[in-house]
């Protein structure tokens, strides 16, 4: 229709247009609306995540996570060698389990899939760092691996103790959260993050980020 819409009126009335521009406003307005509630919900989230964007946030103490499908907001961190930490990741969707992995070097793929499936990264992040679990809401499973773990909560079915399970990765339901304490290891340099959930798809999907170790 010529980028316009025509709503006719009871006869006689005046003709309504609805032209795409006034549109494109609404769906821009509504997008400014989300963002702003995201904002209202954890505001100092978003502004450390626009800082660490321009690379000028070196985080320390309490630092969020969000996820969404198929995002994570910050998607860039900066962190020091031997900074405490408490990593907060909460997953926002209201549909879909998430997880976050950190790691380098690659990628470790199905032998098994007929596609290019990749699963986790070759060097794990967490392998050899104490870990201990502050709270957590919702977590359908925490794969250890080699991280030295402490649950202040009472460990339950979600606990995978064993490695062999795949990468250190806290999965979560939707709306899960879990809270981890932790000393920012002697690992300088830029590690990743994404979420491998559904095989590779969610990480492909643009769920991914990368973190700065700058060395103490």
């Amino acid at each position: 229709m010529d980028g316009e819409d025509r709503v006719h009126g009871p006869e006689g009335s005046e003709t309504i247009e609805v032209d795409w521009s006034r549109r494109s406003f609404l769906i821009g307005t509504s997008t400014v609306l989300a963002a702003s509630a995201i904002a209202l919900f954890e505001s100092s989230n978003v502004a450390k995540a626009f800082s660490a964007l321009n690379g000028l946030q070196v985080d320390s103490g309490m630092t969020k996570v969000f996820q969404q499908d198929y995002y994570y907001i910050p998607n860039q961190m900066t962190w020091r060698v031997g900074t405490p930490m408490t990593l907060h990741i909460h997953n926002l969707s209201p549909t879909h389990f998430h997880e976050m992995q950190i790691g380098r070097g690659g990628f470790q793929r199905d032998p098994n899939a007929f596609t290019d499936l990749r699963i986790q990264f070759n060097q794990d992040f967490w392998d050899g760092v104490p870990v201990t679990i502050l709270e957590e809401h919702w977590v359908d499973n925490l794969v250890t691996n080699k991280a030295i773990v402490t649950s202040l909560p009472k460990p339950g079915p979600w606990l995978i103790t064993a490695p062999g399970n795949g990468n250190f990765s806290p999965t979560l339901r939707p709306g899960g959260s879990v809270s981890l304490k932790f000393t920012v290891p002697n690992k300088p340099g830029v590690w990743e993050y994404g979420c491998f959930v559904q095989g590779f798809i969610h990480y492909a999907d643009g769920m991914k980020g990368t973190i700065n170790i700058l060395p103490a």
